[in-house]
């Protein structure tokens, strides 16, 4: 056994082996969910030596159970947090704390995993509000939406909008999920064709970009792209609480959600912060101009001050911790952990696995390329077996 600054060559301490039986929660659609690129990792904080016995790390990551099926060493070396980043249940059994994003479904879960530690939070709550703030510059679009070029986001709903307010200005922001793929790049013609059609007052910045390469996306930029809006507009269908909400929010933008979005799209959505309308052109366009001719009435980033945001959130991470902690007799040193919620936070397929690898090999849990491999040549969850 090496010293307290060291890693490990022989067995954590008998504590660390103390797993909870999985109970598994795996609705029908958690299947669709598997996709080796979608893998995330965020490492908070590595494992230590105190008096003698190595205390467990904390991992963020998505796919918890397939993971420890394919890694069971990680439930002894880490505090695992589910990070489900959707609408509808986390699937995790194995999971020590779970990150609920859809409030509708938490009591069915924690009736379901009792032994998991669920948090009413998603990774958008967690927006870094020292960054995401007002800027002393005066805007110059009237209405900003950042979304990625997928077809669940109907931009084109914020389209025809714009269409029927042709003195509001609008600023779509668009970036790729997939990096670029046909039908991102068909999808974004198919955009830029119908606002030209309808004669939407709208600027499409990076519209020749073909990968994420050449976008904005750290933090201080896309704060400045936010503070040259007035307000902020997400047409998503159902998804998770979505991160450009929070930054608009933060930056005190009010703004306008889709009422079907579901529960997560439209947490912290309330008379304070924004609008809830109806998803067709018409109301989102008398959304858009009773939210521009009322801007003073709301206050978005006094809520996002008083009732979520990166400092909050952490602070409760934290106190979850020091209950995993506590259950396995456990010494808590987490109070330096931070995480700002974003995807660039996280290390995404090959890339997440490497930490992984990396994470257990500096633990003395080393596993080999193969198994990285096979993580990647696996097409569905129903090929993996938890250990």
């Amino acid at each position: 056994m090496t010293n307290h600054r060291g890693g490990s060559s022989g067995p954590p301490s008998p504590v660390l082996e103390k797993v909870w039986k999985p109970r598994l929660f795996e609705p029908s659609h958690v299947s669709d969910w598997w996709k080796p690129s979608w893998i995330s990792v965020r490492v908070l904080k590595e494992p230590v030596w105190i008096d003698e016995r190595l205390e467990r790390g904390a991992l963020i990551l998505n796919n918890v159970d397939p993971l420890v099926g394919f890694f069971p060493d990680l439930r002894a070396l880490y505090i695992l947090i589910e990070r489900h980043g959707w609408f509808g249940p986390n699937a995790s059994g194995y999971a020590d704390i779970a990150l609920v994003e859809d409030l509708s479904v938490k009591s069915a879960l924690m009736k379901h995993n009792p032994d998991i530690i669920h948090l009413p939070l998603g990774g958008a709550d967690f927006v870094d509000d020292l960054v995401f703030a007002p800027l002393a510059t005066e805007p110059i679009y009237d209405v900003i939406q950042v979304s990625c070029w997928s077809r669940r986001k109907r931009i084109e709903l914020f389209i025809e909008a714009a269409a029927r307010l042709p003195q509001v200005s609008f600023l779509h922001l668009g970036h790729f999920e997939n990096n670029g793929s046909a039908d991102e790049l068909q999808y974004r013609k198919e955009c830029i064709d119908l606002a030209a059609r309808s004669g939407a007052n709208m600027t499409f910045p990076f519209a020749q970009a073909d990968s994420n390469d050449a976008l904005p996306r750290l933090k201080d930029q896309m704060n400045v792209w936010i503070n040259r809006a007035r307000i902020g507009v997400l047409t998503a269908a159902p998804e998770g609480i979505n991160r450009f909400k929070m930054e608009c929010m933060a930056a005190d933008r009010p703004m306008l959600v889709a009422a079907d979005a579901g529960t997560p799209t439209t947490k912290h959505i309330n008379p304070s912060t924004g609008l809830l309308y109806e998803p067709d052109p018409d109301a989102l366009a008398l959304a858009i101009r009773t939210a521009l001719d009322h801007r003073d009435r709301f206050q978005p980033r006094t809520y996002i001050l008083e009732s979520t945001g990166r400092r909050r959130s952490v602070g409760q991470l934290k106190e979850a911790l020091r209950e995993s902690c506590g259950r396995t007799g456990s010494r808590f040193h987490f109070d330096d952990i931070d995480w700002d919620g974003r995807n660039e936070s996280l290390a995404w397929g090959k890339d997440g696995l490497s930490i992984i690898a990396d994470c257990l090999a500096r633990n003395g849990r080393p596993v080999g390329p193969e198994v990285v491999d096979r993580v990647f040549s696996t097409e569905s969850m129903t090929e993996i077996r938890p250990c």
